[in-house]
């Protein structure tokens, strides 16, 4: 065979290989469906209205934010980030305060249910805790019963102040 045809050959193959590997399957979409609400309880969506009724006219309050907009894995191997990064990956903070200015994360508000009082949410916050202490990006738990405005307030403004 000549030595173009092998060529010719090759680049045919790569080129089928390719686009059937950008082609892909096609997905199933079918199985989703849009969700009714943003917010997963009435309590966060309470705490929510409650966070913009006080603060904001002084921070952006972003809801359900995942942490890893939030904190970043240092520069390593592809394969070591890969592994630090799932551990954060399917974690989202319920609020997040950043600044007007540059949209500087501030404050990491959770909302602590019921929920959080298993054994695997526990596990979860501790984590958090643990992480967002390491960063210096200051994490403020309230629980469903701490829905007094003054109190709320109040709590912020120490978090925000402390740092």
């Amino acid at each position: 065979m000549p030595p173009g045809f092998i060529f010719l050959l090759i680049v045919v193959v790569l080129a089928v290989v390719v686009v059937s590997f950008l082609k892909g399957e096609k997905k199933d979409l079918s199985v989703y469906k849009r969700k009714n609400f943003l917010f997963d309880t009435v309590n966060e969506f309470n705490l929510y209205k409650i966070l913009l009724e006080l603060f904001g006219d002084q921070y952006y309050i972003f809801p359900q934010v995942n942490y890893s907009h939030l904190v970043e894995v240092k520069p390593m191997s592809f394969t070591e980030q890969r592994k630090y990064r799932s551990s954060i990956d399917r974690k989202s903070a319920d609020f997040v305060l950043c600044d007007k200015g540059r949209i500087v994360p501030r404050l990491v508000i959770e909302l602590d249910g019921r929920v959080h009082n298993l054994k695997n949410k526990q596990t979860r916050d501790k984590f958090i805790d643990d992480l967002t202490k390491i960063v210096d990006l200051p994490i403020l738990h309230l629980k469903t019963t701490d829905f007094d405005r003054e109190f709320i307030k109040n709590e912020i403004n120490q978090k925000l102040n402390s740092n």
